[in-house]
């Protein structure tokens, strides 16, 4: 499950912040996304920081989730696969990463 918030000031969902991305406010309705989406564009990091470079080439995408919201995320497995639209599942929430889905 993906940790979010629904603000209770605009209604608008964040995903893993303890304010409103959108408004700022404080509080909001807790909850347990499905970890479920689509993949509606990507980008591919073949020489990535030092950090990371072991990892190259992997991708970064922008996700809309099927509670409406959109993260960017990492997208495992071999970037030349990816397609626009591609359902994506999620796999961890890794404490360095984030986010990281893989296709259905």
């Amino acid at each position: 499950m993906l940790p979010a918030r629904r603000c209770a000031e605009c209604g608008k969902l964040s995903v893993n912040a303890a304010t409103c991305r959108f408004c700022g406010a404080e509080g909001g309705e807790l909850l347990d996304l499905s970890g479920h989406g689509r993949l509606l564009s990507w980008t591919v990091i073949r020489i990535a920081p030092a950090r990371y470079a072991a990892e190259a080439p992997y991708a970064v995408g922008l996700l809309e989730l099927d509670e409406g919201a959109r993260i960017t995320a990492r997208v495992a497995g071999d970037p030349e696969r990816l397609a626009a639209g591609q359902p994506m599942t999620l796999v961890t929430v890794d404490a360095a990463r984030g986010p990281i889905f893989q296709p259905a």
